[in-house]
């Protein structure tokens, strides 16, 4: 029987006509079951996490070595640019690849935000979640926000 159902079971057997014996046995037959359900639902959470934490560490770990690798091409080519210019080879071709230094597009160099007219600037509003919950929680009244209590299941 599916949890779902042992649910809509027990539910059932409340609005029976039994007797208190006969109600606490098919009752206790009834929450075994699901309890059992329950626990096993409980063993595949926890082989799932197990899982889940394996896979996060993998990326992790992938993560980092895709890092290195950037962090070595970057080295590469930067070698290779800095040994283009002082040979004063700027410009070549081989059987495979062509290779050329070449102005980047312009980029900006920001010296002093200060100086910089309000215009090029944009302000951003950011809520304070923490600081809009504790004045609620102290009892004040905000328009446009509510506590509110959640249920979440939690095994142990």
């Amino acid at each position: 029987m599916k949890l779902y159902e042992i649910t809509e079971v027990y539910n059932n057997v409340i609005d029976l006509d039994l007797d208190e014996e006969e109600l606490k046995k098919y009752l206790d037959l009834v929450n075994d079951e699901f309890e059992d359900k329950a626990e096993n639902i409980a063993k595949i959470l926890q082989s799932l996490k197990a899982e889940f934490e394996a896979y996060k560490n993998e990326a992790e770990r992938l993560n980092t070595q895709a890092k290195s690798i950037e962090n070595k091409i970057k080295s590469l080519k930067d070698y290779l640019e800095v040994s283009m210019i002082r040979a004063d080879k700027r410009k070549f071709k081989t059987n495979l690849f062509n290779f050329n230094i070449q102005k980047n597009p312009p980029s900006l160099n920001v010296i002093s935000k200060e100086d910089i007219p309000e215009e090029f600037f944009e302000i951003k509003r950011i809520l304070k979640n923490e600081k809009l919950k504790k004045a609620i929680k102290e009892g004040q009244e905000i328009v446009g926000a509510e506590l509110i209590q959640t249920e979440s299941l939690r095994i142990r």
